[in-house]
């Protein structure tokens, strides 16, 4: 092993290799499940070599939910919105999540091991329900503003209900990508948010 923590012989940025065989060792067996030892294997490291550059499991898996987020950000306009304006650009968003899938498999993964207040990403999945609530709601907020959506709805709670068939749609497609399509789900929202708004 040389002096940085890199295996003689191995190409590429060593932590750019342990964050990609995080990925799939946490999508097939969930944070808890998965081991530095399984995850410095499949980066071609020994497990010190590993934590040269990620000092334990917890560091391996927040550098990863970091890159996703920056990620999603730098491939998405979500504020200034409205509502209708936001689910056709979260249209265009899904095509590029699901391209991914050991990615929206670990963030489910993650979302349905996270609900016990132990797990070292609760708060990044709570933040990330409140940064999304709010990025949603802030759209609803500006369709009532303009006309889009009638003013009996209340932003927060229909953001919420909004988050839960997005995110339901995600999960389905995880165990029957055939039958569920999330763009199309994404699509049916639009239609359903207008109708609502012509009716």
């Amino acid at each position: 092993m040389s002096n940085n923590g890199r295996e003689s012989g191995a190409p590429g940025d060593p932590r750019l290799r342990i964050l990609g065989s995080a990925l799939e060792v946490f999508a097939a067996r969930g944070f808890r499940a998965g081991s530095l030892n399984d995850i410095a294997t499949a980066a071609g490291l020994t497990r010190a070599g590993l934590l040269h550059h990620y000092p334990s499991k917890q560091a391996v898996l927040l550098a990863l939910l970091e890159q996703r987020d920056a990620e999603l950000r730098r491939t998405t306009r979500t504020s200034g919105l409205t509502l209708l304006e936001l689910l056709k650009e979260l249209e265009h968003l899904t095509g590029l999540i699901l391209a991914n899938r050991d990615l929206v498999q670990l963030a489910h993964i993650l979302t349905a091991e996270a609900s016990g207040e132990a797990h070292p990403a609760r708060e990044w999945v709570a933040q990330r329900y409140v940064a999304l609530r709010a990025e949603l709601a802030d759209a609803v907020r500006l369709s009532i503003e303009t006309g889009e959506l009638p003013s009996v709805l209340n932003p927060d709670d229909f953001a919420a209900l909004l988050l839960g068939a997005i995110e339901g749609a995600e999960n389905q497609w995880l165990v029957s990508p055939e039958e569920v399509d999330p763009a199309a789900v994404m699509r049916q929202l639009r239609a359903l948010c207008s109708a609502v708004r012509s009716g």
